[in-house]
């Protein structure tokens, strides 16, 4: 580019010609230094870079185990290391971003296993157990699908594993009480349609009293309350439950509580405990 002042210097007489040559040639040359600039500015082709380091970063970050084909890990992880790379810049390594990886496993992996249950239809042992390590807030939406895959191998231990990430994760997100526990799969799942929202059984009434343990928690109730509250309780034919308590239909109700219907033994447990607690002050 031409130095600053040079416009103000008035060309020797006769040399006019020269100097415009002079100039436009420095002009050109700057220009061909700044379209190169602009085109290192462009940086790395982060398609084509993903392209030819995927196996390396796979193999690097100690994924390969999985059993993925190419194009697979290319459509699980492609847009992950996008981010991971960040600024095309500088040219990085797969070396490099294999480590980050590895660094942000508590960010990545859940989103990693996330997406491999949503693509594979029967996943080997190491994948399922992958998934089932590493699934994170999704395991709300995907525990029905990792529930079946974990019975069909005979998975007890994944299985455990899962119900604790659904309780976790629905006392995080969805309420701080925890549904009814389902008799069949041992997930606190059960809703107030008596259907449970991970093994899909639709369950019966004495299951849930079951499961609950109604009788010993509805006396717990009875002598719990105030005689008011329990004589109110006569005459109601219902009570509310849910994996935390049972409560009368008075009580605040919450999404998870579930009606369950008193049969005749229920209702004659709290009489009785209304006549030993409260009979006297009734009477006066």
């Amino acid at each position: 580019m031409p130095r600053r002042g040079s416009k103000k210097q008035k060309p020797p007489e006769g040399t006019g010609g020269e100097a415009s040559a002079r100039v436009a040639a420095e002009t050109g040359k700057s220009g061909e230094r700044g379209a190169s600039r602009r085109t290192s500015r462009r940086g790395v082709d982060l398609d084509s870079w993903v392209e030819r380091n995927i196996d390396e970063i796979v193999l690097r970050s100690g994924l390969d185990y999985l059993g993925l084909s190419r194009d697979r890990w290319l459509e699980v992880l492609r847009d992950i290391l996008e981010e991971l790379y960040g600024s095309t810049t500088s040219y990085k390594s797969a070396e490099d971003i294999a480590r980050r990886l590895v660094r942000s496993s508590d960010r990545v992996y859940p989103v990693i296993a996330s997406r491999l249950a949503y693509v594979l239809e029967r996943p080997t042992a190491d994948q399922l157990e992958f998934i089932v390590s590493n699934v994170g807030d999704a395991v709300l939406d995907l525990a029905p699908r990792l529930y079946r895959w974990a019975v069909e191998v005979g998975r007890e231990d994944l299985l455990g594993t899962l119900r604790y990430k659904w309780a976790t994760t629905w006392t995080k997100l969805r309420t701080p009480v925890l549904p009814v526990r389902c008799p069949r799969c041992g997930f606190n799942s059960v809703m107030p349609d008596l259907g449970c929202a991970v093994c899909g059984a639709l369950l019966s009434e004495r299951e849930v009293k079951s499961s609950v343990d109604l009788p010993r928690r509805l006396e717990e109730l009875a002598r719990g309350v105030a005689c008011s509250e329990l004589g109110n309780l006569l005459r109601y034919d219902y009570v509310l439950v849910n994996d935390l308590e049972v409560k009368p239909p008075s009580a605040n109700r919450l999404l998870v509580d579930v009606e369950v219907y008193l049969g005749r033994e229920e209702r004659n447990l709290i009489r009785r405990v209304y006549e030993e607690r409260c009979r006297h002050a009734a009477a006066e």
